[in-house]
């Protein structure tokens, strides 16, 4: 129980703000303030108990200290000082004596005034110098960028990364960095998990457990940051860190090495504690906006030196981005829409697109299947004769005489994208609605890149709660949502639900790709008639190097049941959908027992809102 409650129950929150502040004083109710505001004191609660759950005991640590590498990396940390208070540096100079792996540099460029830190660094060493700390007094303080240029000068290990000046890094940090590239390597670059620890250095809070590699969620915002290490000579050869983007170094600096690089490794473990005080942006973020507008510029930079025609925007998330893709045309596009009567659905889905989407060359390719209801006819027959939109009705029951009867999702999409006259194919359940009239325009934004092979919006349910944000495999199941269920207006674990990323799949209720991609891969897989194909056919793209992009910016009603899913009341559906899973799970076997790489272990497969994985 906290001492907080210890109290009377306060009438009102401004009472119980002040009655907590003090007790425990402005520093610590300026942290929790701004974590509540995010939704993370539950989490905070939480954390706590994950540690308990997963300890770093002194028996690992110590056999750490004993494992012999055949490869042993020199790991270079490269740090500014300027008037570093002398507990945070003490802290992070013994943060790195404390190693389980010796193979460290700490290279500090020193910009204080007068005459430096180099008591407190010695003093933090025991008295004694350790040789592989490297120490220069800079004549001048230029500021972030330069001061890190002049630390970064002094760096001589095969690999460089940077940390700030008054946080810490785990006991086993450098030991898992050197593990990594023992394991492969051809690896050249790593980051890793952090959290946060407070002005005492007693309390870690809001971990983050992040994603393997993911450019489209790193276009959004720079989640990689801390711990970061590159090769040597790519970190050397990229210029170093650019002032003109100060605020944002990191970001900039980040895409520009990895834009070199074909193997970046993440460690799923929290090898950094990046301190929080009322200054800093890390609990703080509207205190340096400028930073925010250099991030920005940091990522649209990245997309002129790809030649990538686009325009990058503030979100309205403080550190987060919006990418605008420029390009000069307009392809054909093809919205193919399975259906079976329904009218009144498939006429409302059509009404929400045509005149209204900002993406206007599309045709709409109806593929009738099985309908036994004569004003669905009639309806197509009025399609047919509008002037305003192109539509064309493909029967497939009549093409395909020995189906009738029979439902095979997969069998009606290949059949239509074989008949559609589009570059590109937009896949589209009949009870979706589009809401806003540039989601289309959005998505293709996203296709036209020749590195994504499908592209996944942002689904509701009728009662505007999440049915799609992104397919993660293995949660719930074979594969579910992320944040399935959670209200529109909430924004997610580190706001991965409200920002472009790569994901493994997205439903197939609304996914676009290529028809040339659609051919390279052979279409959707006609032995997953109903369950699974969209999720297969995602898999096929990325086993062929291409991404899958989700994109909240592109918003529709997919007015499917929330209570959907009966299907194993029917036995026959139940077999059917048995033989289904085991057939699909014995062909991405090896891609399952490797887990999603857009999901990180330590959060948990049983729920959807990222909690942590506490087995």
């Amino acid at each position: 129980m906290s001492k907080i409650k210890e109290y009377r129950q306060p009438n009102n929150i401004i009472e119980k703000g002040l009655l907590y502040l003090q007790h425990y004083g402005l520093k610590r109710t300026i942290v929790k303030t701004i974590r509540k505001a995010m939704g993370h004191d539950q989490e905070h609660y939480s954390y706590r108990q994950f540690l308990k759950a997963h300890p770093i005991t002194e028996k690992e640590l110590e056999k750490q200290r004993h494992t012999i590498f055949k490869y042993n990396p020199i790991i270079s940390i490269v740090i500014p000082l300027y008037n570093t208070p002398e507990r945070f540096l003490t802290e992070l100079i013994q943060s790195f004596e404390a190693q389980t792996y010796e193979g460290w540099q700490l290279c500090l460029g020193d910009g204080s005034p007068n005459e430096g830190l180099k008591d407190i660094i010695l003093a933090a060493t025991g008295g004694q110098w350790d040789e592989r700390i490297v120490y220069k007094k800079l004549t001048d303080n230029t500021g972030i960028a330069g001061n890190t240029n002049a630390a970064l000068e002094l760096a001589t290990g095969d690999f460089i990364g940077f940390t700030d000046h008054d946080d810490l890094i785990t006991a086993d940090a450098m030991y898992y960095i050197a593990k990594a590239l023992n394991d492969d390597p051809t690896i050249e670059a790593i980051y890793s998990d952090e959290d946060k620890i407070d002005m005492d250095s007693k309390e870690y809070f809001l971990p983050h457990f992040k994603s393997d590699f993911n450019i489209d969620l790193l276009c959004s915002h720079n989640y990689i940051t801390h711990l970061f290490v590159v090769k040597a000579d790519i970190v050397k050869a990229s210029g170093g860190i650019k002032s003109e983007f100060d605020g944002a170094q990191d970001h900039d600096f980040d895409l520009r090495v990895l834009e070199k690089c074909s193997n970046i490794y993440h460690i799923p473990r929290v090898l950094y504690h990046w301190r929080t005080h009322p200054a800093s942006t890390a609990d703080h973020p509207e205190a340096k906006m400028y930073a925010y507008d250099n991030g920005r510029r940091a990522v649209e930079e990245h997309y002129k030196r790809l030649g990538i025609p686009a325009t990058v925007e503030l979100d309205t998330h403080l550190g987060y981005y919006r990418t605008k893709y420029n390009w000069p045309d307009a392809p054909l596009l093809s919205i193919l829409i399975p259906n079976m009567n329904h009218k009144d659905d498939l006429e409302a889905c059509i009404d929400s697109i045509a005149g209204k989407s900002t993406y206007s060359n599309l045709e709409f390719v109806i593929i009738e299947n099985n309908s036994d209801e004569d004003n669905i006819r009639d309806y197509y027959k009025k399609l047919q004769e509008r002037t305003d939109i192109t539509v064309r009705v493909l029967d497939y029951t009549a093409a395909h005489p020995e189906t009738a009867g029979v439902f095979n999702y997969s069998a009606l999409i290949n059949y239509g994208a074989g008949q559609a006259e589009g570059e590109y194919l937009l896949l589209l359940n009949n009870d979706t609605r589009m809401i806003n009239e540039d989601a289309i325009f959005e998505m293709m934004g996203f296709i036209r890149r020749q590195d994504v092979g499908a592209v996944g919006a942002r689904l509701y349910y009728g009662n505007n709660t999440v049915q799609h944000a992104g397919l993660i495999l293995g949660l719930g199941g074979v594969a579910n949502s992320q944040f399935l269920g959670s209200g529109r207006e909430q924004v997610g674990y580190f706001y991965r639900s409200t920002c472009v990323q790569d994901v493994s799949a997205v439903t197939g209720a609304c996914l676009l790709t290529s028809k040339a991609d659609f051919e390279k891969v052979s279409g959707f897989d006609e032995d997953l008639a109903v369950a699974f194909n969209d999720v297969d056919y995602c898999l096929k793209l990325r086993a062929n190097n291409l991404l899958v992009v989700y994109t909240p910016f592109s918003e529709w009603y997919h007015l499917e049941s929330v209570s959907r899913g009966l299907d194993h009341l029917d036995p026959e559906k139940k077999r059917r959908m048995d033989a289904e899973t085991e057939y699909f799970m014995s062909k991405w076997k090896e891609i399952y027992e490797k887990g999603d790489p857009y999901y990180n272990p330590n959060l948990s497969l049983k729920a959807f809102d990222y909690s942590f994985n506490m087995d």
